[in-house]
């Protein structure tokens, strides 16, 4: 007697297959149309009203989605014309205008030039960091260190610059990580707050944390506040998904139960 179970389940699979096809064609034809048109139902009034309709509906949005990309390009522009510049330093009988006549050329030369400088900047700093990491290095940085220390008003500027960029330097540490809230500027108010570390003062009881709280949507400039450790409440965000948030004036929040599941999985 011939088992026919494995030819039938086979097709049962088939079958199953064919008709999950067909549902996700069915999802692709429904949301096709649910399109609608951003100047609304034709039929709905005049031209100029329904302009009106796709300003006031789609204005913001659509300027929420360009300021993160208008920023990235006019960072960029500044980047590539500070470099395009540095031709400029080069003696006069070196500039390619002095012995390429052709435009054509002497744009290729330049757009080489810019893309060379880039390059040799970025290993420069490359090599600058991994000099700094040696043993000379670091005795060379805390000669110049020292150095700078006794000049009376930049010694204040440079401490803090320190300080600031080996926190950031430090990449992912917890305490600079961390995003809490904060009930501020009162009781009842709570505010998205980033954790830069624990107080090292003995004039102030030990559990105690320095606070920066953001504004928005300028995060650039905020308060230093110093609170005890009780009274924050883990977000559960990341420190991009805060600053989005600042940014977005609270419109695109993150995901704490997705960054929770994600830091478990990792």
């Amino acid at each position: 007697m011939v088992d026919e179970s494995g030819p039938q389940q086979h097709q049962q699979q088939r079958r199953e297959l064919n008709r999950l096809k067909r549902l996700k064609r069915l999802e692709r034809l429904r949301r096709i149309s649910r399109f609608r048109s951003p100047f609304g139902d034709p039929a709905s009034g005049s031209l100029i009203s329904r302009f009106s309709l796709l300003l006031r509906g789609h204005f913001f949005t659509g300027l929420l989605v360009f300021i993160p990309f208008g920023v990235i390009a006019w960072i960029l522009a500044i980047a590539v014309s500070w470099l395009w510049q540095l031709q400029l330093l080069l003696p006069q009988e070196w500039q390619p205008s002095s012995f390429i006549q052709d435009q054509g050329w002497a744009l290729v030369f330049n757009v080489l030039f810019t893309a060379g400088a880039a390059l040799a900047i970025a290993l420069g700093l490359s090599f600058l960091g991994w000099i700094s990491k040696q043993f000379l290095g670091k005795k060379i940085l805390e000669i110049a260190g020292d150095i700078v220390q006794r000049i009376p008003v930049v010694r204040s500027i440079y401490s803090a610059l320190d300080q600031l960029l080996r926190t950031l330097a430090a990449g992912g540490g917890q305490q600079f990580s961390r995003v809490v809230y904060v009930e501020y500027p009162r009781k009842g108010t709570w505010a998205l707050a980033f954790v830069t570390g624990p107080v090292k003062s003995k004039a102030l009881p030990s559990g105690m944390l320095n606070l920066y709280v953001p504004t928005t949507p300028n995060p650039t400039s905020g308060f230093h506040l110093i609170v005890p450790e009780t009274e924050v409440k883990e977000s559960g965000l990341r420190v991009e998904e805060a600053f989005r948030t600042i940014l977005s004036l609270g419109i695109a929040q993150g995901d704490p139960t997705a960054t929770d599941t994600e830091n478990a999985h990792g």
